[in-house]
């Protein structure tokens, strides 16, 4: 006899159905693998790197916080799919993600609506437009995926609004440059890493953001190395910045997670004097 796959019941194939229609009009799910029923997958039954990301997005921010996620404001900057944002509404948060592709929130607003969840909105808009009189203040800020896809001075600029932004804690989950190749000047400092290319300059604007693991619209992006992003995260309002190992992710050497916490700098006395003119940040140079 064949081995036939058991008949599902006709709730889970109708939420399959309309996960299909969804894919058939907007294009399928293209890296958030987010579980909408038994065995109903965005992608497919298995655990991708998103996951693993989200794991210890919720780690760290219960470990720092101390606070039940019911008590927290989030923000998922460039959501794509929305697989943070849902599963910080999922342990009780209040959350908002924005994204600048339109079917990326389509696909983010269905899962929102198949789970029930009322408190997680999903705006399209283009990050670069953060801003602390346009979306609020958050607990804690989601930067993954996107710093790497911008380039000065809208990188810095997006750096600033966050530390604006933010109250309490932020992740800066990114590629990093290996080699300092190049640099960028900000408001009297120098920041070294190398460039990317994102888009040949030849594409119309619609061609780029139909590149949808791309920038929405930068030819070439900047990508700081580890010394320099430190220092942009300082530099934009974060009196600490850790760099996230545990919960492990398996990433490559170039994709680091840093973690910038907002709060006043303490004067820390030294018993020798010289120890209190050393710069908080790492020298401007390679």
């Amino acid at each position: 006899m064949w081995n036939r796959r058991p008949k599902e019941n006709p709730e889970t194939q109708a939420i399959r159905e309309r996960m299909q229609a969804v894919a058939a009009q907007h294009g399928p799910w293209t890296g958030h693998n987010i579980r909408l029923a038994e065995n109903v997958y965005t992608i497919r039954n298995e655990v991708m790197g998103l996951g693993l990301r989200a794991r210890r997005f919720l780690q760290v921010t219960a470990d720092i916080l101390g606070k039940p996620f019911s008590e927290l404001r989030v923000l998922d900057l460039a959501c794509c799919e929305g697989y943070y944002a849902i599963e910080f509404a999922l342990k009780g948060a209040q959350v908002v993600g924005i994204e600048g592709r339109d079917v990326h929130v389509e696909r983010a607003n269905f899962v929102r609506q198949e789970m029930g969840l009322q408190n997680v909105e999903f705006y399209v808009d283009d990050v670069r437009n953060l801003s602390r009189a346009k979306h609020g203040t958050f607990d804690v800020v989601i930067c993954a995926g996107i710093l790497y896809h911008l380039e000065a001075p809208d990188l810095f600029e997006f750096l600033e609004s966050i530390g604006e932004v933010c109250s309490r804690l932020a992740f800066f989950e990114t590629h990093i440059a290996l080699a300092s190749e190049t640099s960028r000047q900000y408001k009297g400092r120098t920041y070294w890493g190398s460039e990317f290319r994102e888009h040949e300059e030849s594409l119309s604007p619609d061609a780029r953001r139909a590149n949808l693991w791309a920038s929405l619209d930068t030819p070439t992006s900047f990508w700081f190395n580890r010394r320099s992003l430190n220092n942009a995260i300082n530099s934009s309002g974060f009196s600490s910045v850790l760099e996230c190992h545990l919960p492990a992710t398996f990433e490559p050497d170039d994709r680091i997670c840093f973690v910038g916490l907002k709060g006043k700098p303490v004067k820390v006395e030294a018993t020798h004097p010289g120890f209190n003119d050393i710069p908080v940040g790492w020298p401007d140079t390679k």
